[in-house]
């Protein structure tokens, strides 16, 4: 099975904000600090993730340059 990264730009965040919910992520910081762990919400502007040695990060909109996850390809 074949997967693609999918890149979500700051400006397309919000957009896409319920998809990312309970997804394994991605987040790369303009500061080019990348925190990787699953995504737990996504309210006032901030972004929620937990890494996987159960630390929460809460990330501002503004610190955030893209964020990256695996997707399943169709084909």
């Amino acid at each position: 099975m074949s997967k693609r990264l999918v890149k979500i730009s700051l400006n397309d965040l919000p957009a896409h904000a319920n998809e990312l919910i309970g997804k394994t992520v991605n987040v790369v910081l303009k500061s080019n600090q990348t925190f990787y762990g699953q995504c737990e919400r996504i309210e006032n502007a901030f972004f929620v993730l937990r890494d996987f040695r159960k630390h929460a990060h809460q990330l501002a909109f503004t610190q955030i340059e893209s964020v990256i996850y695996d997707k399943s390809a169709t084909f």
